[in-house]
């Protein structure tokens, strides 16, 4: 069996997305997006991802909203642009890298888990 090396992320890897969390995260919790209707409450950045080269960032994202979720990407898909240029004033990169937005399901697996601690079978194999 060949094993394949995995790939570690560099120290500067982790320092671009810390760097690019907190500008997002910046510009989010302004709430003042060029959107028609805006958002009650700001978004929270979850989690960043980034390409290899630096050049793509996945950031997914939550709300407390009850907005469905491809409704919150389809209002930020409208105002990427807006994001971009005020993200990169805040970063200072070579490149400011291409933004996707996706929706954090985590918190949605951690429910589920949550739901089946508390379920009376595994309620009844503890008291055994």
């Amino acid at each position: 069996m060949i094993l394949k090396r995995q790939k570690t992320k560099s120290s500067r890897h982790l320092k671009v997305i810390e760097v690019i969390r907190k500008a997002i995260s910046k510009i989010l919790l302004r709430n003042d997006l060029p959107l028609s209707p805006n958002f009650q409450f700001p978004l929270s950045v979850i989690n960043i991802e980034m390409s290899s080269d630096l050049r793509i960032s996945y950031v997914y994202i939550t709300t407390h909203e009850k907005i469905e979720n491809d409704e919150i990407l389809r209002r930020l898909e409208t105002c990427k642009k807006y994001i971009a240029n005020k993200m990169s004033l805040l970063v200072e990169l070579k490149f400011t890298p291409r933004i996707i937005f996706r929706n954090d399901t985590e918190i949605e697996s951690h429910e589920i888990i949550s739901k089946l601690l508390n379920s009376n079978k595994v309620l009844e194999d503890i008291n055994k």
